[in-house]
């Protein structure tokens, strides 16, 4: 069973806090991306999305969970991605994203235990410190990495948010469903 070798990957107590996640906030640049900034000679920004993450979003909204991003940089690629994936909010040019992580959480009435906030460098700590699951890429730095409550396998634009996805769902027993076609 697919499903159940998802869960094998991880810890009773990852699997325990995932079953309580309503909402997964992330960072854009090393999470949806593998954080390099490409300009052509039109000085546009040119980003690479993994489209495993891309595809398991609309999933993750059937199933009740928000899902968000909170980047430090503005980026009219990563507008138009959060918008094509009709992620539920795109906050960009954020600063402080722990002020951010929290106005959502307060406002979506969520508790720490139900967010998870995957992030990959030092401008994350904070949200990362806030959510009730923290997560980094495989590839973030290993002070990052001591710190989290798990790195993934994938690296940053490799699929991070797809592997995130697949612990929640497969957690909460939806995985199954979805392979089955319900």
């Amino acid at each position: 069973m697919p499903a159940q070798e998802v869960l094998n990957k991880y810890t009773k107590t990852l699997i325990r806090k995932a079953v309580d996640i309503k909402a997964i906030f992330f960072d854009v640049d090393g999470v949806l991306t593998d954080g390099k900034i490409i300009y052509d000679s039109e000085g546009r920004e040119l980003k690479h999305f993994n489209v495993k993450d891309g595809q398991i979003i609309s999933y993750l909204k059937k199933a009740g969970i928000i899902v968000g991003a909170i980047s430090g940089r503005d980026s009219a690629a990563v507008t138009k991605r959060c918008a094509e994936l009709k992620m539920d909010f795109c906050h960009q040019g954020i600063l402080d994203k722990a002020a951010v992580f929290k106005k959502l959480a307060a406002y979506h009435k969520l508790k720490k235990k139900e967010v998870i906030y995957i992030g990959d460098d030092i401008n994350d700590l904070g949200p990362l410190n806030l959510s009730g699951l923290a997560i980094c890429p495989a590839d973030a730095p290993v002070y990052l990495k001591e710190l989290v409550d798990m790195s993934t396998k994938a690296k940053g634009g490799e699929g991070v948010l797809r592997e995130v996805a697949d612990l929640v769902l497969a957690s909460k027993g939806i995985l199954s469903k979805i392979l089955k076609g319900k």
